[in-house]
């Protein structure tokens, strides 16, 4: 075993069945790294009891088990019993870039942490759906410095009281990408009060506030894809100096 090149056994480990991580994790010590690399690649949460223990049992290790995830689902946890559990979570997964939260609560004191510089500023991808939009959720977007991706779908803002908005922090850079699907009634009026860019955009039909949103971003967009529409919309060209950028428009 010793005599195998260690890129020849990361590439068998690369290529084998998510079923057989854990027999490969057992073959010899040099197996067992890159193994539970990808084991805890992802990671998926739908009870607080089950993130507890993770907080609980796996070591806050720069170089164990918890910096291998990169990306953590959180579903159908309407409410906290423990709002700072969330937090405690995220701090112990430094190595984390995606975060995937449906029908899941974002607790008011999150977005405080984030912005403070406490954990989450290797997220870049974020996806929200199938929640009630409250400003905890607003917060939480222009508090990650450093989001390229941002996707919500079937997101509604309640009736009940004024719509909330958020100043951009100074360091927020302007997205790559913005998705909205589904029903999310009141959130790209949110996101364009806000003055959120991004350079590529794609929606479906139907959607409040879309032009206002576009209307912020106009100098940066270079992508629009907007599904089952009947709109026509005017794209901006790019300058004749610009020959790095290209505006491109999907009516789909």
């Amino acid at each position: 075993m010793d005599s195998i090149p260690q890129e020849l056994i990361d590439t068998i480990i690369d290529n084998v069945p998510e079923s057989s991580l854990l027999s490969c994790s057992l073959v010899a010590k040099r197996w067992r790294r890159k193994s539970q690399r990808r084991a805890f690649d992802t990671i998926s949460f739908s009870f607080e009891e089950d993130m507890d223990c993770w907080c609980t049992d796996i070591p806050q290790d720069s170089d164990g088990i918890s910096s291998y995830v990169r990306r953590l689902k959180i579903e159908e946890i309407s409410s906290w019993a423990e709002p700072a559990l969330f937090s405690r979570m995220l701090e112990s997964l430094s190595s984390l870039t995606t975060l995937l939260m449906d029908a899941t609560e974002i607790p008011d004191e999150l977005p405080g942490h984030i912005s403070r510089g406490e954990f989450g500023n290797g997220i870049t991808t974020l996806y929200l759906g199938h929640s009630s939009y409250t400003p905890a959720m607003m917060a939480m977007i222009l508090s990650l410095p450093n989001l390229k991706e941002l996707c919500i779908e079937n997101c509604e803002v309640m009736p009940e009281g004024p719509l909330p908005t958020h100043p951009v922090t100074p360091q927020r850079r302007p997205l790559d990408s913005l998705g909205l699907y589904g029903s999310v009634d009141g959130v790209a009026e949110a996101l364009a009060e806000s003055q959120l860019t991004f350079g590529r955009f794609s929606s479906n039909v139907g959607i409040t506030g879309v032009a206002q949103l576009l209307l912020v971003s106009s100098e940066m967009l270079v992508e629009l894809k907007l599904y089952d529409s009947a709109w026509f919309l005017r794209v901006p060209r790019p300058s004749r100096d610009d020959s790095e950028r290209s505006s491109r428009c999907f009516l789909l």
